[in-house]
């Protein structure tokens, strides 16, 4: 299907098997439905359903039917889990607010038992899925690994998520839900799930709003691990963020540090130096729906006003009489070029 073209669309809900992660019943009476996905929270995504009729406490599946021509698509637009929260009964009908979590929540009420970490040498991805596989009730399929130089020791009361989270960081990594609400562990994409062009414009909204600040970007990046202290500075006349270009030091202090791979103390300063050395251009507009984008996901803009690779960082999807979505993305541009 040519999602850059027109189509029409209808959603349904259904009822989610916890154990098969397959489709149940269809539930009636669904007035309208809300998901909100940000990559500001280790949860990453929320929802909520308006609703007539009877209700029971589960995973529940938003599924779009697009029609272009003659030719039918189903999407799996968000799989969550719901709960009550209240109603209002008039005249015998009674109406439903529902809240809708990510699959992750079970993960973030689970604690780590005391003492618990990450040892030296073990796949940071596959240990970080296996602590989620624990928790909740989502598959968890991993993309990629690296090997953690230290323990990892999660903090006394941390949630699964949270230590989940904590290892990921180190390597790099990122959690991705899709549409079924499988959970996805991967380095942070590099290829476009999207391309908004002349082509495909359409997707588009006619409004872009955009802004950036340079003024957090660190030029010097501190390590500090017992008595020792990694210093990695960005001196270079050419980078706007330099020391040298703004005459005084923006630092970044670590005290808790986790390099990976085997690279040293020195080396690990330096790449999250080069990390951190980004502007951040944050564009907002609304467009059509199109699958396979979530948070973390690269969206290849080449018209007026967009740019570049975006990464999505925030997405609200709103089911009425179609799917819309408006969301907020980050154009990545290097300020601090090295070797």
């Amino acid at each position: 299907m040519d999602w850059s073209s027109s189509y029409t669309s209808t959603w349904r809900v259904f009822r989610v098997n916890p154990k098969t992660w397959a489709d149940d019943e269809r539930i009636i009476g669904v007035d309208s439905a809300d998901v909100s996905r940000t990559a500001d929270g280790n949860l990453l995504e929320s929802g909520s359903l308006e609703l007539t009729g009877s209700f029971e406490t589960g995973y529940y599946r938003i599924v779009m039917t697009a029609q272009q021509g003659g030719e039918l698509a189903r999407v799996d637009v968000a799989t969550l889990l719901f709960q009550t929260t209240g109603g209002e009964n008039d005249y015998g009908r009674t109406a439903y607010d529902v809240d809708g979590h990510s699959v992750l929540y079970p993960a973030s009420t689970t604690s780590v038992t005391t003492g618990e970490y990450a040892p030296a040498g073990v796949d940071g991805a596959q240990y970080a899925a296996e602590l989620l596989r624990a928790a909740i009730n989502a598959p968890v399929e991993v993309e990629g690994s690296f090997t953690l130089n230290d323990h990892i020791v999660h903090e006394l009361g941390s949630c699964v998520l949270d230590a989940a989270w904590s290892v990921l960081d180190a390597g790099g990594f990122v959690i991705q839900i899709d549409g079924r609400g499988v959970v996805h562990i991967r380095p942070k994409p590099t290829e476009p799930a999207l391309e908004i062009n002349n082509v495909s414009i359409g997707l588009l909204g006619n409004k872009i709003s955009f802004d950036s600040d340079i003024s957090d970007v660190p030029n010097r990046y501190i390590v500090i691990e017992d008595d020792n202290i990694t210093i990695a500075v960005n001196d270079d006349p050419n980078s706007i963020v330099s020391t040298v270009s703004r005459g005084y030091c923006v630092d970044f202090v670590d005290t808790s540090p986790t390099p990976v791979n085997g690279k040293t103390n020195d080396e690990y300063a330096h790449d999250r130096l080069k990390d951190l050395s980004v502007l951040k251009e944050d564009y907002a507009y609304e467009r059509e729906y199109a699958p396979d984008v979530y948070l973390y996901s690269i969206i290849r803009a080449s018209i007026n006003g967009m740019q570049g690779d975006l990464r999505v960082m925030s997405q609200s999807i709103k089911c009425t009489n179609g799917i819309s979505i408006s969301e907020k993305s980050a154009l990545e541009i290097a300020l601090w070029q090295t070797s």
